[in-house]
């Protein structure tokens, strides 16, 4: 059997997987540069004439490079007769594969998977996500509530966007750095879902609140706004702000909306920048220890599997951590393999293969 694992965009490496061995290919970084892309495709190309999988797998996003590639490589195959299966994986899914199959999980899991972005399931852009996996069934049992994202991925780079999408007019007095014309464009687009993508991402929380504080207002190089509003941290601050979880339909729903209101008082307080950046820390992992001990409780598993690109945060990360093992937890993260998105082949790998 050999399967073809196509990973990601941004940080793409590909796995080609032979009689239950795999080979990663090189990390190429971003497909959206020509020269990443063609040198993906040329490798591909020089590994299905040599060794013609049965199974290529990809990201379940439709305008991915990869995933694109993918296609045309399956049509190459089906064209010279070869019998093969395109299997699509979501993103996430993906992420928390790579943990099982990194350290050979067998048991119920709860996945805490957080990121930038993800293709969801149901076409929003996923990266908040609490998914019990059993077996090779995933279940998205919680997530951060939907929020817009004005002007789509430009929100990456302009993270104030993002402040604007989820306190409205509210947040203005705070963006001095940006234009007043485009302020009010953007308000527009929010209030009448113009280009507003929805999306669950926790690093979008990061964006907003970077932006809120002045910390970063645009961004010049991916997770920018993340990494400043981490230096900021502070391990002697103990202090949480509020938040709130609501149920619907048997789904857990973090209310991020009402997380930035708790943190606008501060804001407005002028309480300085490093206590507000270390609550808003500590709040997420309140959080995650909040969902995982409801969803721990219901689906009777002590197993957390921590995963996704927002886990490179390592105030977070050793936070979390500790939090939960302390509870009792028993608590999986990426080692061998990193935690973003270099691990997204191996878990569309995981998640293709037929059961071995």
């Amino acid at each position: 059997m050999v399967v073809l694992a196509l990973g990601a965009d941004i940080k793409n490496r590909f796995l080609l997987a032979k009689d239950k061995k795999f080979y990663f290919g090189p990390v190429l970084g971003d497909l959206s540069l020509v020269e990443n892309y063609n040198s993906l495709k040329n490798s591909v190309y020089k590994i299905i004439r040599r060794d013609p999988p049965q199974i290529i797998a990809c990201d379940l996003h439709p305008g991915y490079f990869s995933s694109l590639l993918a296609e045309e490589v399956f049509n190459y195959l089906i064209k010279k007769s070869f019998k093969v299966r395109l299997i699509k994986v979501q993103h996430h899914f993906a992420h928390l594969g790579s943990l099982i199959l990194e350290k050979k999980i067998s048991s119920p899991l709860i996945g805490v998977c957080f990121d930038g972005t993800g293709f969801g399931l149901d076409h929003n852009i996923w990266g908040g996500e609490f998914i019990l996996a059993k077996g090779k069934k995933f279940i998205r049992l919680a997530y951060f509530n939907y929020i817009k994202m004005p002007g789509g991925e430009r929100v990456i780079s302009e993270p104030w966007r993002i402040a604007l999408s989820i306190l409205g007019e509210k947040a203005l007095p705070f963006l001095n750095k940006v234009k007043t014309r485009e302020k009010k464009l953007i308000l527009e687009m929010v209030s009448k879902s113009i280009n507003t993508p929805l999306t669950s991402s926790v690093g979008r929380l990061f964006d907003g609140l970077s932006a809120l504080l002045g910390v970063c207002v645009y961004s010049s190089y991916e997770a920018e706004a993340a990494v400043k509003l981490e230096k900021l941290c502070k391990e002697e601050i103990d202090r949480v702000y509020k938040f709130k979880i609501d149920k619907k339909d048997n789904t857990f729903i973090i209310d991020s909306q009402f997380l930035f209101l708790e943190i606008l008082k501060d804001i407005k307080k002028k309480t300085p920048k490093e206590v507000i950046a270390t609550k808003f820390h500590n709040s997420l992992t309140g959080i995650v220890l909040k969902v995982v001990e409801i969803l721990s409780s219901e689906y009777n598993t002590q197993n957390v599997g921590l995963t996704g690109g927002v886990f490179q945060n390592n105030f977070l990360r050793k936070k979390v951590l500790k939090d939960l093992a302390s509870q009792g937890f028993k608590v999986f993260i990426n080692q061998d393999y990193p935690v973003n998105d270099l691990n997204i082949a191996l878990g569309q790998y995981y998640l293709a293969r037929p059961y071995q």
